[in-house]
């Protein structure tokens, strides 16, 4: 569905010249939608961010599916249903686990360092 060189990458330096060089490594690489941001850090924060929003998200349509599953309702018709708004949803579907390496990782992160800086 997604090629990769098609996935917009972040990039960020620690100062200007850095971030120049990743973009243009990117470039090069042939990447076709290459976003520049202010910060390497800016860029490790969304990136821990969308993370996070998959692995909460995915999360809670699994637990969905047990207690729905429990309600004798058909999770798949709920998520059919709720997809019909134009707005304010998202879908994701339960499945055997969240997948990748850094999904189930990055949320644990964020909450450790979170508690590290008060």
């Amino acid at each position: 569905k997604f090629k990769t060189e098609e996935i917009p990458k972040l990039v960020g330096g620690v100062d200007p010249i850095s971030g120049e060089l990743s973009e243009l490594v990117y470039l090069r690489g042939g990447f076709t939608s290459v976003v520049r941001v202010s910060s390497a850090r800016v860029a490790e924060c969304a990136k821990l961010l969308e993370n996070t929003y998959r692995s909460v998200n995915i999360a809670l349509v699994n637990e969905l599916k047990l207690v729905f599953s429990r309600l004798d309702v058909d999770i798949w018709e709920v998520l059919d249903a709720a997809e019909t708004k134009p707005f304010g949803f998202q879908r994701f579907n339960p499945g055997p686990g969240i997948g990748g390496h850094c999904i189930p990782v990055d949320p644990w992160y964020l909450s450790w360092k979170a508690k590290e800086v008060g």
